[in-house]
């Protein structure tokens, strides 16, 4: 019996890995970075003071007051399902609820909450027509508003696109940040799950969870080398507490995904990413197919350049498909999570956001 070829070095392995990040002399630093990363408390995050204002199974729906003199129309942010809601509240001063807020904005942000095996039937139709669509009305009475502006980031922006285009007369605006349209052009991911190597009805059972435990090495193989480079950052950040701190809130962020239910993740795999359903017209929730050419709405689609999760060529095909006659769409020189949490989110987004909403509003800057 052939015994095959010999396995590789391991050391020999490893030492070309590590060339990539300036060689083995940086190999003391990823072993400190990684014992302050295994032994460093993970700060509180999500402290902006805020008032729960509606709840439905998991999901709930917190409102932020804006600082005075306070603009009419509601801003409700809506995050991606798999992640936690404070990743737009993660710090006071990388916060984009505060960002909005101190501007005048009336702030609310949708919190998915954690979904258990009792949530394991619940779909997409189940995720935009019962769950974001009642949360939209709650926020319309609470703002006394006829509609609101819809802030959609990664999988919540494909997600509030789709309410838009079934339920355009309570939309005043749509903001979809990094949010991904054409599937087809998803990158890394959509690698993993096309339809020509992933069998959905095998790999996934529609009466459970897809647990935390199957979905973060997968999203740890898009960046393979970020889960030895990043030990070099926490090094480096170690030498000053307050960018530590900041560093151990992004890491809590990244640490603690959320599971999704069965039948979600058939039907975003299948549709979204194996059918390219949302921009061939073909995808329907509850019997309505979602046509993006009904969203009426003024709206801005932002990219960034350094997204590998939600890539340009995928993001920003959605201006296009989009039926509003006023679609602002913007290539930012930034990362998928760095947007909002980096430097670029108070220094670049937040005023750009502001601006946006301002001129759709009919509101000026100086108010």
């Amino acid at each position: 019996m052939n015994a095959g070829p010999p396995l590789a070095d391991p050391l020999a392995a490893y030492s070309a890995m590590l060339s990539g990040i300036d060689g083995l002399d940086q190999l003391e630093r990823i072993r400190r970075g990684m014992w302050i990363h295994a032994t460093t408390p993970r700060p509180p995050v999500g402290l902006t003071p805020h008032e729960v204002i509606h709840t439905q199974d998991k999901l709930a729906v917190r409102y932020y007051a804006p600082d005075a003199p306070a603009l009419k129309a509601p801003v409700l942010l809506v995050p991606s399902m798999i992640n936690k809601a404070w990743i737009l509240d993660l710090e006071p001063d990388r916060s984009l609820v505060v960002g909005l807020a101190t501007r005048g904005h009336p702030v609310y942000l949708l919190d998915w909450g954690v979904p258990g095996p009792e949530d394991a039937h619940e779909d997409v139709g189940y995720a935009v027509e019962e769950l974001l669509h009642r949360s939209v009305d709650r926020v319309r009475r609470h703002a006394g508003a006829a509609g609101v502006i819809l802030f959609g980031y990664c999988m919540g922006g494909t997600l509030t696109a789709m309410y838009a285009a079934l339920h355009p007369e309570r939309v005043l605006g749509l903001v979809c940040l990094n949010a991904p349209a054409r599937f087809a052009e998803s990158g890394r991911f959509g690698d993993f799950v096309r339809g020509d190597i992933f069998d959905v009805e095998a790999a996934i059972p529609p009466d459970d969870l897809v647990p935390v435990t199957v979905m973060a090495p997968a999203f740890k193989l898009l960046d393979p080398m970020a889960n030895w480079t990043k030990y070099l950052g926490i090094e480096a950040a170690s030498h000053d507490p307050r960018r530590l701190a900041r560093t151990m809130a992004h890491e809590r962020w990244l640490e603690e995904n959320v599971p999704i239910s069965g039948s979600m993740a058939r039907e975003w795999i299948t549709c979204a990413y194996q059918r390219d359903a949302l921009l061939e017209g073909t995808w329907a929730l509850r019997g309505r197919r979602v046509d993006l050419g009904a969203v009426t709405a003024p709206a801005l689609v932002v990219a960034c350049e350094r997204d590998f999760i939600t890539p340009p060529r995928c993001a920003l095909p959605m201006a296009d498909a989009l039926g509003s006659e006023d679609v602002e769409a913007v290539e930012l020189s930034a990362g998928h999570i760095g947007v909002i949490v980096g430097s670029t989110g108070p220094k670049v987004f937040y005023p750009l956001l502001d601006r946006w909403i301002r001129r759709i509003s009919g509101v000026s800057e100086d108010r």
